[in-house]
């Protein structure tokens, strides 16, 4: 009887066998992956956005902790949100979807609020859709942050052109050329710029460039 016992008790136990082994092969497996999975994190993905050599250093730089398993810092995962999201603004953007384009590059500047570009393109993206209180409102700030970077002053231009305000806009263009801005095919082919463009100030003004250009 006792032999009996024990032999139906080892006929139990050997019949869970191979799902005992496939358990601990799994588990073995997964304490194997899991590890490589961290290393593994995409740490480049937000460099569609060229945001500089410093921020691309610093990008390097981050890429080389997180290699070794550190956790992103919170100021890290905001500028990567803040970059994600101005990426996805850019997408709309191009296919004319400026409502999405403005939500995103306003989540973009909730992320970070001295994001340049975020600030550039949603102004642009608030004239597109007529909606010129929160252009000039976003154009105020940016230029607050921003004094030397020509293209708030070139968005301005467009800005008042719009408006008919073309005694303003050729100011703010005017200075945007001289902050730097060259982009001269750009500025006689601006939809945004075609009443000032068809202003006689304007038309002095952009012949005179020509030809100090051509000398």
């Amino acid at each position: 009887m006792f032999c009996f016992n024990n032999l139906k008790t080892v006929s139990t136990y050997t019949k869970y066998l191979p799902h005992l082994s496939i358990t601990a092969f799994i588990i073995f497996l997964t304490t194997d992956y899991l590890p490589l999975t961290k290393k593994a994190t995409p740490v480049s993905s937000v460099k569609s956005l060229n945001v500089g050599d410093s921020d691309n250093r610093k990008e390097k730089h981050k890429s080389s902790n997180n290699d070794k398993g550190e956790k992103l810092s919170q100021e890290e995962r905001e500028r990567r949100m803040a970059i994600f999201h101005y990426n996805e603004g850019n997408k709309f953007y191009k296919e004319k979807n400026y409502t999405d384009a403005v939500i995103l590059y306003t989540k973009a500047l909730h992320h970070n609020k001295n994001f340049k570009e975020a600030l550039i393109n949603l102004s642009t993206a608030y004239m597109k859709k007529m909606v010129f209180k929160k252009a000039l409102k976003t154009l105020q700030a940016g230029q607050s942050q921003f004094p030397q970077e020509p293209l708030f002053d070139y968005n301005y231009a467009c800005y008042y052109s719009l408006r008919k305000d073309l005694v303003s806009g050729l100011l703010s263009l005017k200075q945007a050329v001289g902050k730097g801005f060259k982009q001269f095919k750009r500025i006689e082919n601006d939809p945004d710029l075609i009443n000032l463009r068809q202003s006689e100030e304007y038309k002095r003004w952009i012949e005179k460039i020509i030809s100090e250009r051509a000398k």
